[in-house]
C-alpha cells in the first residue's frame, strides 16, 4: 500500500478511536497524548517506507570476503531497530562466509546501521544522557520518553561512544605533540594582547577493587571570558576541558592538545593557576616555560587557617583575627612578612610547630607565584575556582555519586564522553542528521 494511503487509513482508524473515547471533552494532556500517538505511528510508517524504497541490498549470489573465500547469499532477513519514533523493521539480504564465520548485510552498511539494534539517533541520546546522569537515572528518563532499553544496554552504548572519544583524544594529542602554538597574528596598533588562563587540579575517583585513583583535570579559557557578575563574584562564559586518569605525561599531552585547539598563539600571555603540586609545576616547565605561575590563593589561605587554629583554637575569635590579618598581607604581596610572623608565632606542641614550619617552606618555595597584589592589579584571577568547579562538575557530579565504583576502563570511557559533551563536541562523536524538510515547499 502506498504511504499516503497508509497514512489516510491510520488517520481514519485514529479518528474512530478518538470518537469512541470521547476525547472532544478531554483535558489538554489527553489530547496531546492522542496526537502524539498518531504522529509516532505515521512517522514509523514513513520511515519503513523510506527503508523499503532503499531496496533489500541484494548484491548477487556471492561477495568477496576478507579471508579470501566467498560470502554467499543466505536469505532475506527482517531487521528490527529501535528508533526515536519506536521500533521499525526492514528486510535486507544477508550473506555468510562458511570459511571464517563472517556475516554481512550490505543494506546495513549502506544505511550506516551498526550491529546494535538501535538507530544512530537513539545512540546519540544514550550518549548524551549517559554523560550527564547515572545509568539508572538515564534509563528512567529514556523510558519516560518511550525508549525501552535496560540500564546495562545504556551503559554499554555510552561506554562505546566514550571509547571513541578516548581514541579521538589520543589521536589529537599525538598530532599536537608534533605542533607548536600558532604564530602571532596581526593586531591593530595599541590593541591588547590576549591572556589565556590554564588551570589544573586532581580529584580522586573510586574503583571497584576498593582503591582510589587521581583523575587530573585541565581547564583553559581566555581571560575576557571571565566576567564579574556582582561584587567579588566571577563567572566564566566559556572554557575548554581535558581529563585523564593516566600518568602526568598522558595528561600533559592532553593539555597541550587543548591549548592548540583553544587557539593560543605564541605572542599571547599565558597564566598557569593551581595549587603547589609538583606535577603542575613540571607541566608548566614542560609546556609553558614563559608563563606566569600563580599559586591558588585559597590553598595558601587554608594553610594560614590551619596554623591559626592550632595556635588559638578552632574558629576562635583570636584565630580569626590573626588569620585574616595574615591573609590581608598575602593579598598585598607581603609573603616575606607573613613568613616572619609565622616563625615568631609561639605554638603549643611539636605537631603544630611542624605544620607551621611546613607552611613556611611551602610559601618560600612558591614565593615567586604569590605576587597577589600584582596579579590583582593586572586583572588576573588568584583563585582556581574554575578548575575546582570543573573537577566537581566533570568528575565528582557524574562519577562520585553514592555507591559508585568503576572499572578503570569504564571510568575512562565515561570521563572522556562527559568531557567531550561539556566541550560541546558531541556532534563529532554522534553526528546530527543533515536532512531538513522545508515544509513550506513540501506543501
Amino acid at each position: 500500500m502506498p504511504l499516503n494511503e497508509k497514512i489516510l487509513a491510520m488517520t481514519a482508524e485514529w479518528q474512530k478511536e478518538v470518537a469512541q473515547q470521547q476525547l472532544s471533552e478531554a483535558e489538554f494532556v489527553e489530547l496531546e497524548e492522542a496526537a502524539r500517538a498518531l504522529g509516532l505511528r505515521v512517522a514509523q510508517a514513513a520511515l519503513e517506507s523510506l527503508l523499503a524504497a532503499a531496496g533489500p541490498g541484494y548484491a548477487g549470489a556471492a561477495l568477496a570476503c576478507g579471508c579470501g573465500a566467498k560470502l554467499k547469499f543466505q536469505r532475506y532477513a527482517e531487521r528490527p531497530v529501535r528508533t526515536l519514533i519506536g521500533e521499525v523493521r526492514y528486510e535486507r539480504a544477508y550473506y555468510y562466509c562458511r570459511a571464517c564465520g563472517t556475516g554481512r548485510a550490505p543494506l546495513d552498511e549502506q544505511l550506516g546501521q551498526s550491529a546494535r539494534a538501535i538507530s544512530a539517533g537513539v545512540e546519540r541520546k544514550l550518549a548524551c544522557l549517559g554523560a550527564q546522569l547515572s545509568f539508572g537515572a538515564a534509563q528512567r528518563v529514556l523510558t519516560e520518553f518511550g525508549i525501552g532499553l535496560s540500564e546495562r544496554q545504556l551503559e554499554t552504548v555510552a561506554e562505546e561512544v566514550g571509547d571513541r572519544a578516548q581514541q579521538k583524544s589520543a589521536h589529537e594529542a599525538c598530532v599536537a605533540s608534533t605542533q607548536a602554538l600558532a604564530p602571532a597574528r596581526l593586531r591593530l596598533v595599541g590593541a591588547p594582547t590576549r591572556t589565556w588562563v590554564v588551570e589544573m587540579d586532581g580529584v580522586m575517583a573510586g574503583l571497584k577493587d576498593s582503591t582510589w585513583q587521581e583523575v587530573k583535570v585541565g581547564a583553559i579559557y581566555e581571560l575576557g571570558q571571565r566576567v564579574e557578575i556582582s561584587a567579588g563574584r566571577w563567572e566564566l562564559l566559556a572554557k575548554q576541558l581535558c581529563v585523564s586518569r593516566g600518568g602526568v605525561e598522558e595528561f600533559r599531552a592532553q593539555v597541550w592538545a587543548l591549548a592548540l585547539r583553544s587557539g593560543i598563539r605564541r605572542d599571547e600571555r599565558i597564566v598557569v593557576l593551581g595549587d603547589g603540586a609538583e606535577w603542575i609545576d613540571q607541566t608548566l616547565a614542560a609546556l609553558f616555560p614563559h608563563a606566569t605561575r600563580i599559586l591558588d590563593f585559597y590553598h595558601a589561605a587554608e594553610r594560614i587557617w590551619e596554623v591559626a587554629n592550632l595556635r588559638y583554637g578552632e574558629q576562635t575569635r583570636p584565630a580569626k583575627a590573626w588569620a585574616e590579618a595574615k591573609l590581608t598581607s598575602l593579598k598585598a604581596g607581603k609573603v616575606g612578612a607573613v613568613c616572619r610572623a609565622l616563625r615568631r608565632l609561639a605554638l603549643p606542641n611539636t605537631y603544630a610547630q611542624a605544620r607551621r614550619d611546613e607552611t613556611v617552606r611551602y610559601f618560600e618555595r612558591h614565593r615567586t607565584a604569590m605576587a597577589y597584589d600584582r596579579y590583582r592589579a593586572a586583572g588576573l584571577p588568584i583563585g582556581s575556582g574554575a578548575i575546582e568547579g570543573s573537577c566537581k562538575h566533570l568528575v565528582a557530579a557524574r562519577c562520585k555519586q553514592s555507591g559508585m565504583r568503576w572499572t578503570p576502563e569504564g571510568l575512562d570511557d565515561i570521563l572522556a564522553l562527559r568531557c567531550w559533551v561539556l566541550n560541546d563536541r558531541l556532534d563529532e562523536l554522534c553526528p546530527k542528521p543533515k536532512v531538513k524538510i522545508e515544509w513550506a515547499k513540501a506543501a
